[in-house]
């Protein structure tokens, strides 16, 4: 029984993978739209798990270099988290965000809500999978709020880990654009002694309702570092380029998080 489980865990993550990869890059060549706004410097490729009882604080900043005419050009963003696992397989999250742009102050952006759902264990099925939800709220009268949905898988191997996120938000009130907008997230790690090393690839695909073409879409894609930051906590750092025209063509992250 427990070879014939072992076997079982293997074969979800192989077929998982197959599915995962066929079907996404099917997706996000096959779907998409104009998207003003590349994606956000102070993403992360984010795991479905939760710890009941732990607190974490995140604190994020990123930078980004584009086009002079570009709003991605010279920007930099930062953002804080505060986490805290309310069971074992329920989460709750409150993120405030920070925005500065070309030639401007560092402003208040946004506050969102969210909520994280781990349904499936890699222990049990050789997969971790969970959904998050939430709400922001953004600054200013004539930027319309958001919902979004997202779907978060992470699958273990003894010395790599592979991560993927599929997320779609919709605006609502004043200001809102009709149809969904969708986000791709990938990264594969290496498992090393005190930190882990690997990449890491967005795609925002825009409002699917517009369907228009590869480069009026964001890519990026480039190496990510996740280490222990001595007794402190742990860092993630990483750059990614450009590979569409809509895409800045730099973007840089630090990240800092520890958990109580």
């Amino acid at each position: 029984m427990i070879a014939m489980k072992k076997k079982m865990k293997m074969v979800n993550k192989l077929l998982f993978c197959k599915f995962l990869t066929l079907n996404l890059l099917s997706f996000a060549f096959l779907f998409g739209g104009a998207f003003s706004a590349s994606a956000s410097t102070i993403g992360a490729v984010g795991s479905p798990k939760v710890k009941e009882g732990a607190l974490e604080l995140n604190i994020r900043s990123g930078y980004s270099e584009a086009d002079k005419a570009s709003s991605d050009d010279n920007r930099f963003r930062s953002r804080v988290h505060l986490d805290y696992g309310v069971t074992h397989f329920y989460a709750a999250r409150i993120i405030a965000s920070q925005d500065r742009r070309k030639g401007n102050n560092l402003e208040h952006d946004a506050l969102k809500f969210e909520n994280r759902f781990y349904l499936l264990k890699a222990q049990d099925y050789g997969l971790d999978f969970g959904v998050r939800a939430g709400y922001t709220l953004k600054d200013g009268d004539k930027k319309p709020d958001s919902v979004d949905f997202g779907f978060y898988e992470l699958v273990p191997f003894e010395r790599y880990e592979l991560r993927a996120n599929q997320i779609f938000s919709h605006d609502v009130g004043s200001e809102s654009d009709d149809g969904v907008s969708a986000e791709l997230r990938f990264q594969a790690l290496k498992k090393f002694e005190g930190y882990n090393l690997g990449v890491e690839s967005f795609h925002s695909l825009g409002n699917l309702s517009d369907n228009e073409s590869y480069s009026e879409q964001s890519h990026t894609i480039g190496p990510v570092l996740k280490a222990n930051f001595f007794d402190l906590g742990e860092i993630e750092t990483g750059y990614r380029a450009g590979i569409s025209e809509s895409a800045p063509d730099h973007s840089f992250k630090v990240f800092f998080s520890r958990k109580f």
